[in-house]
């Protein structure tokens, strides 16, 4: 197949047209997410950045709600940008709860109520035993930290089990906000939020799994980290859309129509539309 390439310090970003039917979902949507974006490129008339995939599954590591909203406007086919998943430059790591809330002690009690043991311990602690496997996952204030006992459950099984504590957290009137460790640990010493929950960590592997057995972890499980991401590429829904449009022949409009344009190299930390993005970003004028 072929690409546009762009080689990056340490990961080559591989830009095609692939189709739509081929790729695989790891993680739940959100509808109302999917509605929201659906609209948007409807709006717009462009999908404006690829969604990333590993170049041999093509699971889908980042994008899946844009790939969910170009499936439910009848795209036939999908941008993406192929990495190589093994390549140790690219990481997966998960995404902590961070609660705010006044009093935390009605999440508490409830989960005493569902017959979850829980072990007192320190956040280290508690980070060591997810990652042995031993605890399913930990919930922690600025006071203490518990961790919840594995009762034998796999990866995607502990994450249900905190899906489910999310759930109910928002249910008794929690706010909630998704954050890496290091800064719902932060949030937690600073009060700005008075309970977090921590997940268990995924692999690789873990990932792969999900998406090709057709089994997604819950929404907002992974967060996986690149080094670099191609960003502007603004292919037209129309040829997404167009059935009468062949693979070959669309990924061709594509990689031509990329040739033409000016790349932009951006350093980590580079404000783009608003958002900050931590890696280097290659961005097409």
């Amino acid at each position: 197949m072929e690409y546009f390439t762009i080689k990056s310090d340490t990961l080559d970003l591989k830009i095609a047209v692939i189709d739509i039917k081929s790729i695989h979902m790891h993680e739940e949507t959100i509808p109302e997410a999917v509605q929201e974006l659906a609209t948007e490129l409807l709006r717009d008339g462009v999908l404006k950045h690829p969604v990333i995939v590993d170049e041999k599954t093509k699971v889908v590591l980042d994008g899946m709600h844009r790939a969910a909203a170009l499936k439910l406007i009848g795209c036939v086919m999908i941008p993406v940008c192929s990495v190589d998943y093994e390549n140790p430059s690219v990481r997966v790591d998960t995404w902590y709860r961070a609660f705010s809330k006044k009093n935390t002690q009605d999440l508490i009690n409830e989960l005493m109520r569902w017959n979850i043991r829980t072990m007192e311990s320190s956040i280290q602690e508690a980070k060591r035993s997810l990652e042995t496997g031993t605890a399913a996952a930990l919930i922690a204030t600025k006071e203490k930290c518990l961790m919840i006992e594995n009762k034998g459950g796999d990866v995607k099984q502990n994450f249900q089990l905190v899906a489910s504590i999310e759930q109910m957290a928002k249910s008794l009137g929690y706010g909630v906000n998704y954050e890496t460790r290091s800064d719902a640990l932060k949030k937690l010493e600073e009060g700005t939020a008075q309970l977090i929950l921590g997940p268990p960590p995924v692999t690789k592997q873990d990932v792969r799994r999900s998406g090709l057995r057709d089994d997604p972890f819950p929404h907002k499980a992974t967060r996986h980290v690149m080094p670099a991401r191609p960003l502007g590429i603004n292919v037209p829904i129309e040829i997404l859309q167009n059935r009468a449009i062949g693979l070959s022949e669309a990924n061709k409009k594509l990689i031509e129509m990329l040739k033409k344009r000016p790349l932009e190299r951006l350093e980590p930390g580079s404000l783009i539309e608003n958002r900050r993005y931590e890696e280097q970003v290659f961005l097409f004028k």
